[in-house]
């Protein structure tokens, strides 16, 4: 049995995303360097919609996001499945799993903690425009909404 470190921090109300559940647009391998090229692939669809300012905080959410997935949401011999998409507030970013069991939980780390601090910095930079939805076959969708200033 896996134990978390830190303290867990609730959420009042989760957020609905701003859209309904639409399958991944892309697969990428659930490993380091699938996470650097759909971050690459990221930042190159951000600059054709003409949005470069949300590179540096869409590129880490999507990091982070993808990188739980591995750690957390994986299932051998299974893609991790990512959407981004444009929308009125900014950009929507979704990452699939295959594991519904696990569900993401912010806690607060110590500062002696390796880890554990991953979605706090998505909490914060999305200002808790995040949650999980359901999806359809096997897995969750964790979404995060990144918005354009």
């Amino acid at each position: 049995m896996e134990v978390q470190a830190g303290a867990v921090v609730s959420h009042h109300e989760p957020p609905s995303p701003p859209r309904p559940y639409t399958p991944p647009q892309r697969l990428w391998p659930a490993t380091a360097r699938g996470v650097n090229q759909a971050r690459h692939t990221l930042a190159q669809k951000l600059a054709d919609w003409l949005l470069p300012e949300l590179t540096d905080a869409a590129s880490l959410v999507l990091a982070e996001l993808m990188s739980n997935a591995q750690k957390h949401g994986r299932v051998d011999g299974r893609s991790i499945g990512v959407s981004v998409t444009r929308v009125a507030a900014g950009v929507l970013i979704e990452v699939h799993d295959a594991r519904a069991e696990r569900l993401p939980t912010v806690v607060t780390a110590s500062p002696t903690d390796v880890g554990g601090r991953g979605l706090a910095i998505v909490d914060a930079i999305t200002e808790q425009q995040w949650g999980v939805i359901e999806r359809e076959g096997p897995g969750k969708v964790v979404w995060a909404l990144c918005r354009a200033t």
